[in-house]
């Protein structure tokens, strides 16, 4: 496994660390770009979470553009556990996953392993653990270095909260719904996680739906056929 699946944070050009812990070819990841976001090919309205604390709508808010990236609010937090699943759907289209990009909380919520899923629309709390993902992330303690509420400003420029994990593509193609599984945090003994960003990158292909039209001939057109004998066109021309 090629380190495509290491991650990098944004706010140090030089410093990136192994992913998922697998053992893996020391490749540098392709760099993405901001115009490589897929974020207006993201369905937000049928975004989904579960175990939520917050209402159903803040959580289309977390997917920013680039003009909103640096704002923290709001805050999307887990209910009776850190534990949380995030399904994205695409619109009508196939994706080519390059990354994907992370502000989390940096201190005692900070998420840490992360489950990843491609076009299974059945995980939930029940199979989460049982069943294989398609990809594991290790999401380094990196992020915003503030708890609570009353001090969470609602801007934070500070590019080194960022975290970009980079995703094997010849893996993640044919993209039509991702799933996120927040399994733990880095402190045991804290039941929420928070986060703050999500970003997608890579290519989009849509979908066409265009009719396939077959034409079928009702009766032969010796014009057309012109692998006919003359006789044979002569005789067609007789009997009609």
């Amino acid at each position: 496994m090629s380190c495509e699946d290491e991650h990098h944070n944004h706010g140090n050009g030089s410093g990136h660390n192994h992913g998922s812990g697998h053992g893996h070819s020391h490749v540098a990841p392709i760099p993405t770009n901001e115009s490589q976001s897929l974020l207006s090919k993201i369905d937000l309205p049928h975004a989904t979470a579960l175990n939520l604390a917050n209402p159903p709508d803040d959580l289309q808010k977390i997917f920013r553009s680039q003009e909103d990236k640096y704002q923290l609010k709001p805050i999307i937090k887990t209910d009776c556990d850190p534990q949380i699943i995030i399904n994205i759907p695409f619109l009508n289209g196939s994706v080519k996953l390059f990354s994907l990009i992370l502000r989390t909380n940096g201190d005692k919520y900070c998420p840490k392993t992360i489950k990843v899923w491609k076009n299974d629309k059945t995980i939930d709390f029940d199979n989460a653990h049982s069943k294989k993902p398609t990809y594991t992330i290790t999401h380094p303690q990196v992020g915003v270095m503030l708890n609570d509420d009353e001090d969470v400003p609602d801007v934070l420029e500070d590019d080194g909260d960022f975290v970009e994990h980079y995703l094997p593509r010849h893996i993640f193609t044919g993209v039509q719904q991702l799933t996120l599984f927040i399994d733990d945090i880095y402190d045991d003994d804290e039941d929420e996680s928070h986060l703050h960003y999500i970003e997608l990158r890579g290519e989009f292909t849509e979908l066409t739906k265009d009719p396939v039209i077959t034409l079928y001939e009702s009766a032969a057109n010796p014009t057309d056929h012109k692998n006919l004998t003359a006789s044979e066109a002569t005789n067609y021309s007789l009997g009609n």
